[in-house]
Parts: C-alpha cells; sequence; structure tokens
C-alpha cells in the first residue's frame, strides 16, 4: 500500500540526479520516497525501492517482450507486464488483479495505468530533458486502497525510460543506416 501521507494531491517528481547515470529518484514533499536503479548501462535489469520493499523489473524476449516484476532477490515472478505494439501493454499479477498501461495524450508523454474498468491508479508526465531526465507522477482516486500501488508508481518509470532508449537507439539505426 502507499504510504497513508502519500495520497491523491500528493505532487511526486521522478529526477535523475546524475547526468547519463541510470538512477532515478522519486520525490514527495521535498523527500526521496523511492527510487529506480539500472544495474547497467544498457541492459534492461532494473533495482526498485519503495518504503523499505525492493523489487526487480527485467525486460526479456525480443519477438515477443515482457517484463518480469519479481521481490529483490526471488526468481518466481509477482506480475508480468506484456507491451502492445502499438505502446501500451497489460500488467497481470500473479495473484490475479490486472491493469492496463495506456497512452493519455496524442503525443505520448503522458501514461497512465488503470485498473481493468478503467479507474485510473497512476499517471506518469515524461520523462524529459536529455542530460538529467525528469517527470511528474501523479496517483488516481483508488490508489490509496491497492496493495499493487507502489510497484505501479515505479514500473510506469521504468517502462517510460525504456520507451525513450528504444526510441533513442531506432533513432540512431535509421540516421545510421540512412
Amino acid at each position: 500500500m502507499i504510504a497513508a501521507n502519500q495520497g491523491v494531491g500528493t505532487r511526486f517528481e521522478w529526477r535523475q540526479p546524475e547526468a547519463f547515470r541510470r538512477f532515478h529518484q522519486l520525490i514527495a514533499d521535498g523527500q526521496v520516497v523511492a527510487s529506480l536503479r539500472f544495474e547497467k548501462v544498457c541492459g534492461t535489469l532494473a533495482t526498485a525501492e519503495y518504503g523499505g520493499a525492493r523489487w526487480t523489473f527485467k525486460r526479456t524476449g525480443f519477438w515477443s517482450p515482457r517484463v518480469g516484476v519479481r521481490q529483490a532477490g526471488s526468481d518466481t515472478d509477482l506480475a508480468i507486464f506484456t507491451p502492445r505494439w502499438n505502446g501500451g501493454g497489460q500488467l497481470a499479477f500473479a495473484a490475479g488483479r490486472k491493469f492496463e498501461l495506456k497512452s493519455l495524450s496524442f503525443w505520448e508523454g503522458d501514461w497512465a495505468f488503470e485498473t481493468v474498468d478503467g479507474s485510473e491508479v497512476v499517471s506518469v508526465h515524461g520523462p524529459h530533458g536529455l542530460a538529467h531526465r525528469r517527470g511528474e507522477a501523479a496517483l488516481g482516486l483508488c490508489a490509496a486502497s491497492l496493495p499493487e500501488t507502489p510497484i505501479l508508481l515505479l514500473l510506469i518509470w521504468y517502462l517510460r525510460i525504456l520507451m525513450l532508449e528504444d526510441a533513442a537507439a531506432t533513432a540512431g539505426a535509421a540516421v545510421w543506416c540512412g
């Protein structure tokens, strides 16, 4: 569950403190409340921390990619995110609950995880910036009652970073091959 003092109306900000280092912090009320650290310069394995809990996120597969969410140190997936070709996707927890990742804007700068009935749980605007990536996050009305909210808050930023890096790599390949 999300901390009681970090509910709807809390302003969250994602920051990348050091240029080009794949480490991000989630700030609420001027305090670091969570972090996301990619383990390698070019890999997809990341460790996420929030409120003393730790998880790992890792993308696998090429033709049928997916992102596994695990408790840090475990070999068992808590959840699997399956992307769709249009940029969204579905996150299915082993316990049964599912969430949809959807773009909220034409230019795809705003994204949200929603429940299957369409209620917004977490949303993110960004990332922006070249050397220091930053963005904003917000909680929906149902966020405080869902135990998955901390994972969703971290995973949405992880996915947005991967989307941005994939787009940059594609653009670079197009220039190289052009």
